[in-house]
């Protein structure tokens, strides 16, 4: 564990060390594979360029992955009151929209719900009663319902674990292969992510995910790893790449380090 953490601090502080550049390696490769980046210096920046994409492509319904960073600038919220339907995909993440709450815990949102409070949201959403014991209809439930919200989607929207400069690459991990349907199944893909997340090759890459899991849950690696570089023929994918103060925090010798987690 100290080994892979030592590779990654380096691979890190490469990065850190010259922001700029690596950033621009990323956004070559990256426009270069058929992706478009679209500079975000705050967060009303970001929530207005997702909110642009999506208008002008007239997607009203919107898968969304699990991402911290929308989480950051209130993404969800801005465009629902665009009139813009938002369904979290990831289950923990849908239990804390159906109750109108934010996540309590960046890997688990929802440790704080009780089963039966679970099955009480799920009565609301759904209009008919839960079993409020069976957690495995409750799963069968969410499945059966956000199934359906992957194929109807008019897009898509994840974050990211590591943005590789090299080769343009979007690096997603989950633990249960909503992050892959998103991706995948909408005609279009929106990433947002800020840009500590960037890492100068795969190899650096390699090195995070063998200490995320181990970090987060406990487990010697993730379930589902997902590499996406570039769109597939008729399809779109872009890049909001977020500051919303990261520059003004590697500036700062004291908060610099923060920029290094994963």
């Amino acid at each position: 564990f100290d080994e892979a953490r030592r590779k990654l601090v380096a691979a890190k502080d490469a990065v850190l060390a010259d922001p700029g550049a690596a950033r621009d390696r990323l956004v070559r490769a990256f426009t270069a594979r058929g992706g478009v980046v679209h500079d975000a210096p705050t967060a009303a920046d970001a929530r207005e360029a997702i909110l642009a994409i999506l208008r002008e492509r007239g997607a009203p319904l919107v898968a969304k992955g699990k991402s911290m960073v929308a989480e950051e600038v209130f993404l969800n919220h801005h465009l629902e009151q665009a009139g813009i339907r938002v369904v979290e995909t990831d289950l923990g993440e849908w239990i804390i929209q159906l109750s109108r709450e934010t996540p309590s815990h960046m890997v688990m949102p929802a440790i704080h719900k009780s089963r039966q409070q679970v099955a009480a949201l799920f009565e609301m959403e759904v209009g008919r009663p839960v079993d409020r014991e069976d957690v495995g209809a409750m799963v069968a439930l969410a499945r059966a319902e956000l199934r359906r919200v992957f194929l109807e989607a008019d897009a898509g929207i994840i974050g990211a674990n590591a943005l590789i400069a090299d080769t343009g690459t979007v690096m997603l991990v989950t633990n249960e292969g909503n992050g892959d349907l998103v991706s995948t199944l909408p005609k279009m893909l929106i990433v947002i992510v800020g840009w500590e997340k960037l890492l100068p090759t795969f190899a650096d890459a390699a090195a995070q995910l063998r200490l995320l899991a181990r970090s987060a849950t406990g487990q010697e690696i993730t379930t589902y790893t997902s590499f996406l570089s570039g769109p597939e023929p008729g399809r779109e994918l872009h890049l909001v790449l977020v500051d919303n103060g990261r520059s003004a925090m590697h500036a700062d010798p004291l908060f610099r380090d923060a920029l290094r987690c994963i």
